[in-house]
């Protein structure tokens, strides 16, 4: 019952967004990549996890770099290719991009160590992460409310919103340092929101994990995904 009503709160989105180019996502996702793009790695070969629509793919593909989504639904409107997953083990070999992203997306996920140690495993060189963050309590109310009016997500959904300092400390218990920091409020449907863009480099893999659910760091694999439709 509760992945059908999931399904159907994001079928709502996926109707907003596609049907409202007046929402700025083209030019919230420029504005976004004008932040770090000094941080990427020239003609990078990135993956914009959980990244839906790809709203970034032109800001990147603008400045000589590749782009490719993953996530784990479907989306209605597509800007990216697209490779559908599980939600647990990223489909691809070790170290197959030199840059991934999480744009506001780690406050959706519920086991957030995880996804960041699959991340680790096929990113080579830099992760860079964009949240909203918030200062004190009620802060993190408003942070909530704001984000299940945004998404149409009022049941059943992971808030794993964090501070500055926790979102940093999270990141280096998993094994990246953190490279730059920025703060910054930006403005979607009327409202403000209080944006940290955080760049990290992607440290050493614990031992023990060079081989993992048939993908290893040779980058041998039974079988490579292949992206959903193209893009726009």
């Amino acid at each position: 019952m509760l992945k059908l009503i999931r399904r159907w709160q994001r079928t709502i989105l996926d109707f907003v967004v596609s049907r409202h180019p007046k929402l700025g996502l083209d030019r919230r996702a420029e504005d976004f990549v004008a932040l770090f793009e000094n941080d990427l790695p020239r003609q990078s070969r990135v993956l914009d996890i959980g990244g839906g629509w790809g709203f970034y793919r032109q800001p990147l593909v603008s400045r000589g770099h590749e782009c490719l989504v993953l996530d784990v639904v479907r989306p209605t409107l597509q800007k990216c290719p697209v490779v559908i997953y599980d939600g647990d083990v990223m489909p691809f070999p070790d170290k197959s991009f030199d840059v991934s992203l999480f744009i506001t997306v780690l406050h959706h996920i519920a086991d957030v160590e995880d996804i960041l140690r699959e991340c680790r495993r096929v990113t080579r060189r830099r992760v860079v992460v964009v949240e909203d963050l918030y200062h004190h309590f009620w802060g993190r109310q408003w942070t909530v409310l704001r984000d299940q009016l945004y998404n149409f997500e009022f049941f059943g959904h992971p808030q794993q919103f964090r501070k500055k300092a926790e979102w940093i400390e999270l990141f280096e218990s998993q094994g990246f340092k953190l490279v730059k920091e920025t703060q910054v409020y930006t403005w979607l449907s009327g409202l403000r929101i209080l944006n940290g863009v955080f760049v990290f480099e992607v440290g050493p893999e614990p031992e023990g994990t060079n081989e993992r659910n048939g993908y290893d760091r040779s980058g041998n694999a039974g079988r490579s995904p292949s992206p959903v439709g193209s893009g726009a």
